[in-house]
């Protein structure tokens, strides 16, 4: 529901922009201004990606189509905040579709990403903060995050490369008050989730996580007369998506809205396995993947794919945890997930034991309830001998 209420919030239609030192604002009637010969714009309303009225909601520039909105099948949880994304892809180029790793995006393209808080999350659409535009603009020499912070009249967002933290209260979907620490990263922080080794020998790189088939594999309503369409295929018949097969050839993560409106009773219990292996993928894998540096240091792969039980955490003591155990000794114990460590840190609120290290304040409730469920589901085993 979380990301019905995304594509809710963007279709409204919105006249906003904002007074910009560097280009006057925004003017949907002319297209994006993206220049990665330059260094980049102090106020986010000089790209021209999109405009925001507070009353209104998000409006992409439409010159062209190349700015498209995009939603993911399971999201990264971020205390809760909304999200809406989009992807601009410059004049005469087009992204490179590949079945399993993120797509190769074309030099001056740019991943946006808004996380917005309402007054009560039961009442998405109504007295919306956008507190932060994230973006990850592909420059010559690959991938430069840039997060923007709003300004308190929601008028226009400035570039803040040192980050923030924000005290953020709000009611969430459940109807419980809750306060998030909402972190807004610097650069070295987006580089803790971002940064993969191509090789034992060579330095980390950036790259993107969300933008892979089989997360952007689903229908999003575009609203006018394009309406309910699948993304993969709105994107190739614009030209801006260059190799993708039919939907149905594609891969697809399991989608998560079920759960997330009713929890994990809403979905069939053989479902369970598939529900949590893609959460796990999309929230733990850009970290806990072979080629990330915590998951060389760990040797714990949570990716979609890994096959090896050991690393995906059955009966394994954890390298390096500390005191981020919880006092538990195996990353999974199959069948008892209340003395699993695993389940332990995506639960617990405590600073320096909950994971992800970064990015949540607060416990996802829908989310732990899926990983409670899927290592209760597992064949019981002790561990005795490991």
């Amino acid at each position: 529901m979380r990301a019905a209420r995304c594509i809710a919030l963007a279709a409204l239609v919105a006249c906003g922009g904002g007074d910009d030192d560097d280009g006057g604002g925004v003017d949907l009637t002319q297209p994006p201004v993206v220049d990665v010969t330059q260094p980049p714009p102090q106020r986010l309303s000089a790209y021209n990606l999109f405009a925001w009225d507070p009353q209104a909601g998000y409006a992409w520039n439409p010159i062209d189509e190349r700015v498209v909105a995009y939603d993911l099948n399971t999201e990264l949880f971020s205390d809760y905040a909304l999200k809406q994304r989009a992807i601009y892809v410059p004049p005469g180029a087009a992204v490179g579709y590949d079945p399993e790793l993120a797509f190769d995006f074309p030099v001056g393209s740019v991943i946006i990403k808004n996380f917005a808080f309402p007054t009560d999350l039961r009442a998405p659409t109504e007295d919306v903060t956008l507190v932060e535009t994230r973006l990850l603009v592909r420059y010559a020499d690959g991938w430069r995050p840039l997060p923007y912070v709003w300004d308190d009249a929601q008028a226009d967002a400035v570039l803040t490369p040192a980050g923030d933290v924000r005290a953020i209260s709000f009611v969430d979907d459940l109807g419980e008050a809750r306060t998030s620490n909402y972190l807004v990263p610097q650069r070295n922080q987006c580089e803790t989730c971002h940064a993969r080794k191509p090789s034992e020998t060579a330095e980390p790189e950036m790259v993107a996580i969300g933008p892979k088939a089989r997360h952007l594999n689903r229908t999003y309503d575009y609203g006018g007369a394009v309406g309910a369409v699948n993304q993969l295929e709105r994107m190739s018949a614009l030209g801006l998506l260059s190799g993708a097969p039919a939907p149905a050839s594609a891969p697809a993560a399991y989608d998560f809205r079920a759960i997330a409106a009713g929890g994990v009773a809403a979905i069939p219990a053989a479902d369970v396995d598939a529900a949590a292996r893609t959460y796990l993928d999309i929230n733990c894998a850009h970290c806990h993947d072979p080629s990330a540096v915590q998951g060389i240091t760990s040797q714990l792969f949570l990716g979609h794919d890994n096959t090896d039980l050991f690393r995906l955490g059955y009966c394994k003591r954890p390298g390096s945890a500390g005191a981020g155990t919880g006092g538990f000794e195996f990353d999974i114990v199959p069948g008892n997930p209340d003395i699993s460590i695993l389940y332990f840190r995506m639960h617990t609120e405590e600073v320096g034991a909950m994971m992800p290290l970064i990015g949540r304040s607060l416990t996802h409730t829908r989310g732990s309830e899926l990983v409670h469920a899927w290592i209760a589901a597992m064949p019981p085993d002790d561990c005795v001998g490991m």
